[in-house]
């Protein structure tokens, strides 16, 4: 006689550990957890958590679109580690917000990242990265640059320019202070977390004092904006567009809470990538004297002394696949969750409702499957017009959810990126260690310590 348990249906599952996988486990390394799932279990694995979650990684381009492109009727961003993190400093904004809400958020926006309105930001962008590359030229020859603070500032800086109209300069290093307290207080926390446990109380006890001092700051400059009203000259910014947008059914402006997540959205992401694409791209120039070399004959060929400006950028095909080749073997964002809404399946494994779905980008640009010598640095890789194949390379995302702000953040990595390597090279400060640490984005465990010395543009 059949009893009916026995007669229930078992999963199909995917290749995969039959132990529950702690949280050390993923946390010790979670670059080389993700990579040795890869390698052990093929292109699409399964393992359940400590948390109760039935996670499954993929690994190949058919199942990266296919998950990217489902849309959140199949598979959403909400309640996976990234909504986790942001939404208790985000709210619902564009980054974190689900369905309706987030379609009615992103046709709001997405005026603004238009590329005419984009470029029209360049010439700043040049000016503040002429400012750094002159500071660091000052710079003490017995002390390190901080490349990677310096590089975060400087993307806020002109984040807040594009997005607030305002020069956060004034606020000094409060606010860079308070971005990276935050960054590492979401990286180490977990809702799910032991509330009593002393670790988990400073945890967030920092993030609770960073977010304090970031709502202040942006609350002040959307008030001030409020009661100046927008400058007379020069681009219009992000701000502007959101105070005067409308509710397309409706014809209600936004909440002061809507207002209140998108602008902290923007400041917070949109720095983001840009600083890290920069760091990364400084540290590989310092490890490859070779490429550094052309890199400067590029600039100093197309350029020469005079600052980088917009119609540059065609003519700087070398810097440009620096920054690519430097987001592949360093994608910001290494890791990419969904949750799946209904049951499932998958290259024809069942995923119940509520399993976890990720993609890494980390694992995808390092797979010898899609890349040669996929851990070398090697540029040339995007001087083809061909480029890489479609959801190989994914360093904004995919799929109706990928990066609105990508193109300026492109734009200005290339003209930050220029006139530092046209003004100054750059080498490793002696003794200083490198190494990637996975946070909520890809950053230099110890940060990036640089000699600087100016150079003489020949």
């Amino acid at each position: 006689m059949t009893s009916p348990q026995s007669s229930q249906r078992i999963p199909h599952r995917p290749p995969g550990p039959r132990h529950v996988v702690s949280a050390e486990e993923i946390r010790g390394d979670p670059l080389e957890f993700l990579t040795s799932f890869a390698d052990r279990f093929g292109p699409i694995s399964h393992h359940s958590t400590e948390q109760g979650d039935q996670v499954y990684m993929v690994s190949t381009p058919d199942l990266v679109r296919e998950i990217l492109l489902a849309g959140e009727e199949r598979f959403t961003k909400h309640e996976t580690a990234d909504d986790y993190m942001l939404t208790p400093l985000l709210g619902e904004g564009l980054l974190t917000s689900h369905g309706e809400q987030w379609r009615r958020q992103r046709e709001i926006t997405q005026p603004m990242f238009q590329r005419n309105r984009v470029e029209q930001f360049a010439p700043q962008i040049t000016d503040a990265a002429v400012a750094l590359a002159g500071r660091w030229s000052t710079a003490s020859k017995n002390e390190p640059v901080h490349a990677d603070l310096d590089l975060t500032a400087l993307a806020l800086e002109v984040v807040a320019l594009a997005i607030l109209g305002s020069d956060l300069s004034g606020v000094g290093q409060g606010f860079g202070t308070a971005v990276d307290a935050v960054n590492a207080a979401m990286s180490h926390g977990d809702p799910r977390d032991t509330p009593d446990d002393p670790t988990v109380i400073g945890h967030y006890a920092a993030f609770d004092r960073a977010k304090r001092t970031i709502d202040r700051i942006v609350a002040l400059l959307i008030d001030a904006r409020k009661f100046l009203g927008a400058a007379d000259s020069g681009p219009s910014d992000l701000l502007s567009v959101l105070l005067d947008a409308r509710d397309p059914a409706t014809g209600e402006p936004l909440s002061a809470e809507e207002l209140r997540a998108q602008v902290m959205t923007m400041v917070m992401a949109g720095h983001e990538t840009t600083a890290k694409a920069l760091t990364w791209s400084l540290y590989l120039m310092t490890q490859h004297s070779g490429v550094a070399a052309e890199v400067r004959n590029e600039i100093d060929t197309v350029v020469g002394d005079r600052p980088v400006s917009l119609g540059d950028l065609p003519s700087l095909g070398l810097c440009r696949s620096v920054l690519q080749e430097s987001m592949r073997l360093y994608p910001p964002i290494w890791v990419i969750s969904r949750r799946a809404v209904h049951d499932d399946q998958l290259a024809g494994f069942d995923v119940p409702a509520g399993s976890l779905v990720t993609v890494s980008p980390w694992v995808m640009h390092r797979s010898s499957d899609y890349w040669p010598e996929p851990d070398s640095f090697d540029p040339s890789r995007f001087l083809s017009d061909d480029g890489p194949a479609p959801f190989t390379y994914l360093p904004f995302g995919g799929g109706p959810r990928v990066c609105l702000g990508r193109g300026f953040a492109q734009l200005e990595a290339q003209l930050v990126f220029a006139t530092l390597c046209q003004r100054l090279k750059f080498d490793l400060w002696p003794d200083h260690v490198v190494e990637p640490q996975a946070l909520v984005t890809l950053r230099p465990s110890n940060g990036l310590l640089l000699s600087v010395e100016p150079r003489v543009t020949p």
